[in-house]
């Protein structure tokens, strides 16, 4: 599908034909044909997004006829709980006459709702497409905090499955992201210090102050999740401990009256209690008792003093 816009002093208003802006949202053969022939794409260019779906990109080339254009991917997150799958590749290709941008339509919707009448210039929308996905990321690491929030609280009633499975799809999706961030970071600054957006400086900064900050935020919240992580483990070891402390006092517990009842079971003479009629209940007896007093000396001792 192919919408055309016209971005003008007076923002941006959709048109019945084509103009100096193209939204294209996933084109047939028969679209991706006629807009390669009518703007001299890269015949690639709509499954540029496709084949690199985690990539950001930015290039600027010169024509034959010393026409100047520009190349850009960027990537946008659509789900806050699977941020991996449910990403996207927005394209975007520049030249003097007109601004073509391959992406997801609820992309271009939300741009257009939020800045329509803010919108002068072909930059000014590619700035206020990438403000528009730099809080797509903001809302998803707000988020991640929020979790992050529950780990740690979850935490402090001990661990369990669910916390772990957490913490771990947490750590997945912030260590995604922070690569994210960091490659698009660098497409960004260079987009940033070109000449396209010279007359946008204001809208500019404000991009790279979000830019910075969801970088930022990221590298905090896996340093927080880090350490969560690592609190996790100790608790987990601690128990393990317990368990092992629980397991060899019982298996010493149960090894003395096996002693004992050995013992007494030699076929040679002069054992207490061996003509006698009470002698096995006097066995067992002592088996008991000594169970019971090594248990309650285990039991008590302290070993980490």
């Amino acid at each position: 599908m192919i919408d055309y816009f016209t971005i003008s002093d007076t923002g941006v208003k959709k048109s019945a034909h084509a103009s100096n802006w193209l939204a294209v949202d996933n084109p047939t053969d028969a679209e991706k044909e006629q807009l390669h022939e009518a703007y001299d794409l890269p015949k690639n260019f709509f499954t540029l997004g496709q084949k690199y779906s985690n990539v950001s990109f930015f290039k600027k080339y010169q024509t034959e006829e010393k026409n100047p254009l520009c190349l850009m991917l960027f990537v946008d997150i659509q789900s806050v709980d699977e941020p991996e799958s449910l990403s996207s590749t927005v394209s975007v290709f520049l030249t003097p006459k007109v601004l073509i941008t391959v992406s997801d339509n609820s992309l271009i919707q939300e741009v257009l709702q939020n800045f329509e009448t803010e919108i002068f210039t072909k930059a000014g929308l590619i700035l206020h497409m990438l403000q528009t996905i730099n809080e797509h990321y903001l809302i998803f690491l707000r988020e991640q905090r929020k979790t992050i929030e529950e780990i740690s609280q979850g935490t402090a009633h001990g661990s369990n499955k669910n916390i772990l499975e957490q913490t771990t799809h947490t750590e997945k999706n912030l260590v995604y992201i922070d690569n994210l961030l960091k490659e698009q970071l660098k497409t960004i600054d260079r987009l940033l210090d070109s000449s396209l957006v010279a007359s946008d400086r204001d809208l500019a900064i404000e991009i790279e102050l979000q830019s910075k900050q969801a970088t930022t935020s990221v590298q905090i919240y896996r340093e927080m999740l880090g350490s969560i992580s690592g609190l996790i483990n100790s608790m987990m070891d601690n128990r393990l401990n317990q368990l092992m402390k629980f397991l060899n006092t019982a298996s010493l517990l149960l090894a003395l009256p096996t002693l004992i009842f050995s013992l007494w079971g030699i076929n040679t003479g002069g054992l207490l209690w061996r003509d006698s009629e009470i002698g096995s209940i006097m066995v067992v007896l002592l088996a008991l008792i000594v169970s019971i007093v090594s248990g309650v000396y285990l039991f008590k001792k302290d070993y980490d003093a």
